[in-house]
C-alpha cells in the first residue's frame, strides 16, 4: 500500500464527505430555525443508532482488520463469522433495545422501531467495510463512507414529505430516524457489492476467531463505545439536567430541547478541527498493525504534530466564521425574523468558543491512540476515554443545571485536555519519545505539507475533464 498516495485520497475524499454531511446539517437547520426544539431533537435521535451500534459491535471491526493484517486468519473466515455475528447478536441488541424503548421508556413505537433496527444493518456494513480496509481495497472503502452521506439527505427528505413536512407536527425526528433506516440499508447493499470480489457472501463461524476477535476486540470496542459517548452522551445529560429559569412560554430559546439544539450546533463545528485525524484515523491503524515499532514511532509523532498544527489554525478560523456563515445562510434561505441572531447566534458561540480548546487538544489523543490501539496497548486507550466520560459527567452535574448549553461544553473541554494529557504522557513513556515531539512542529514537518499539497494537485489536475 503506498501510503502517503493513499493518505491524500482518503484525505480528499474525507472532506467531500464532510461538504455533505454538514450541508445535510445545515437544511435540517433550516427547517428548524425558528424551532429549535425540533434541532436538538434530531439530534438526539440521529445519535442513538450509533450509540447501539458502538455497544454492539463486539469490537470485531478492529480484531479483523488487526488480525488479517497480522495474516493470523484468512478473509473468507473473518467474513462469515462477522456476518453472522452481525445479525444474530445485532437483532438480539435490537430487541433489547425496542424492549427498554417501549416498556420502560415509554417511547413512540414508530420513532424507536427504525432507530433499533438499524442495528443489525450498521454491523454488515461496518464488518464488511472493515474487511475491504484490511485488504487494502481503500478505494471501496471510501467509497462506502461518501455513498452512507449521500444517501440520508435524499432518504430523509422521501420520509419527510411522505410523512407531510410538518416541522410543527414533529415530523424531523421521525424522518432522521426512518431516513436513516432507508440510507443504511443502501450501505450495506453497496458494501456486499463490493467485497463478492474479495470472499463468497455466505455465514459461517469460525470459533477460533470469534474467541481470539472478541478477546481482542472488547477492549476495542470498549474504548469506540466510550469514543462515541464522549462525543454524543452530553446531549442526551443536557436533556435531563437543564433547568429551565422561569420564563415567558413565548421564549423558546430557554427550552431544554433548543439547549441541546444550540449545544449541538456548537459541536457540529467544533468537531470539524477533527476530520483530519479522523480521516486518517482507520488508514493509519491498518499501517501501524502491520509495521514494526520503530516505523510507527517514526511516523506517529510526525502526523500528531501535523494534526495538532492543522486543528489549531481550523479552531481560530470557526470561531470567526460561524456567526457570518450561519447568519448569510440564514438570510439566503430568506428565513423571516432573523432567526439565527434572535434565537442561535449568542448561545452556540459561546458554547463554541468554550468548547473550541478541548476539541483542538483532543486531535493528539486521537492520532496517539490510533497507534497505541495497532500496537495492542488497548488498556490505555481505555482508560483514556474512561477519564473522558467520567471527568465530563461529573462536570456536567456541577455546570449543565445552571448554565445549559455553555456548562456541557466546558465540561466536555476540560475532559478532552485531561484525557489528552494522560495520553501524551503515557505514549512518550512507552516510546521514550520527549512529550513535545508530539506536539511541535518541527522545520523538517514543512517537507510533508509540501509532499500533501503536491499530491493533492497532482490528482485534482488527473480529475480535470480532457479537453477536446
Amino acid at each position: 500500500m503506498n501510503f502517503r498516495r493513499w493518505v491524500v485520497f482518503t484525505f480528499l475524499v474525507h472532506m467531500l464527505v464532510v461538504a455533505v454531511d454538514k450541508g445535510g446539517g445545515l437544511v435540517l437547520y433550516l427547517l428548524t430555525a425558528n424551532q429549535a426544539d425540533q434541532h436538538g431533537k434530531s439530534g438526539i435521535i440521529a445519535s442513538l443508532p450509533y450509540i447501539l451500534m458502538a455497544v454492539a459491535n463486539l469490537g470485531l471491526a478492529t480484531s479483523l482488520v488487526y488480525f488479517l493484517r497480522k495474516g493470523r486468519y484468512s478473509p473468507q473466515q473473518v467474513f462469515e463469522t462477522t456476518m453472522t455475528v452481525a445479525v444474530v447478536w445485532g437483532c438480539i441488541v435490537a430487541l433489547l433495545a425496542l424492549w427498554v424503548a417501549i416498556f420502560v421508556m415509554e417511547f413512540s413505537v414508530w420513532l424507536v422501531v427504525p432507530i433499533c433496527a438499524v442495528v443489525p444493518v450498521l454491523l454488515v456494513a461496518s464488518y464488511g467495510n472493515s474487511l475491504q480496509l484490511a485488504a487494502e481495497q481503500v478505494r471501496g472503502y471510501s467509497t462506502v463512507h461518501l455513498f452512507t452521506s449521500v444517501t440520508f439527505l435524499p432518504a430523509f427528505f422521501l420520509v419527510f414529505y411522505l410523512l407531510g413536512g410538518s416541522v410543527a407536527a414533529g415530523d424531523v425526528p421521525m424522518a432522521v430516524a426512518w431516513g436513516r433506516l432507508v440510507s443504511t440499508a443502501l450501505v450495506a447493499v453497496l458494501v456486499l457489492w463490493l467485497v463478492r470480489k474479495l470472499v463468497k457472501l455466505r455465514f459461517g463461524l469460525n470459533r477460533d476467531f470469534l474467541r481470539e476477535g472478541i478477546s481482542f476486540g472488547w477492549k476495542a470496542n470498549l474504548t469506540s463505545t466510550l469514543t462515541y459517548l464522549n462525543h454524543r452522551i452530553d446531549l442526551v445529560v443536557l436533556g435531563a439536567l437543564f433547568i429551565a429559569p422561569d420564563l415567558p412560554s413565548y421564549d423558546t430559546t430557554i427550552t431544554v430541547y433548543a439547549q441541546v439544539g444550540f449545544y449541538s450546533m456548537a459541536v457540529t463545528w467544533a468537531e470539524l478541527v477533527w476530520h483530519f485525524p479522523e480521516a486518517m484515523r482507520d488508514l493509519f491503524f491498518s499501517k501501524v498493525a502491520g509495521s514494526s515499532h520503530a516505523q510507527s514511532r517514526e511516523l506517529t509523532p510526525v502526523l500528531s504534530r501535523i494534526g495538532l498544527a492543522i486543528s489549531v489554525v481550523a479552531g481560530i478560523a470557526l470561531l470567526f466564521l460561524v456567526d457570518p456563515v450561519m447568519s448569510t445562510i440564514t438570510w439566503l434561505a430568506g428565513k423571516q425574523g432573523d432567526p439565527w441572531h434572535t434565537i442561535w447566534s449568542e448561545p452556540v458561540s459561546r458554547a463554541l468558543a468554550l468548547l473550541t480548546p478541548g476539541t483542538i487538544a483532543f486531535t493528539v489523543s486521537k492520532i496517539l491512540q490510533a497507534d497505541l490501539a495497532a500496537r495492542n496497548k488497548l488498556d490505555v486507550c481505555v482508560r483514556a476515554q474512561g477519564l473522558v466520560l467520567v471527568l465530563m459527567l461529573a462536570l456536567d452535574l456541577l455546570w449543565i443545571p445552571e448554565h445549559g448549553a455553555s456548562g456541557a461544553a466546558l465540561a466536555s473541554s476540560v475532559a478532552y485536555i485531561a484525557s489528552t494529557a494522560y495520553t501524551v504522557w503515557v505514549y512518550a513513556r512507552n516510546t521514550e519519545l520527549p512529550v513535545l515531539s508530539c506536539l511541535l512542529m518541527q522545520k523538517s514537518d514543512f517537507k510533508y505539507f509540501r509532499e500533501i499539497a503536491g499530491a493533492i494537485r497532482r490528482r485534482l489536475k488527473r480529475s480535470e475533464p480532457k479537453s477536446i
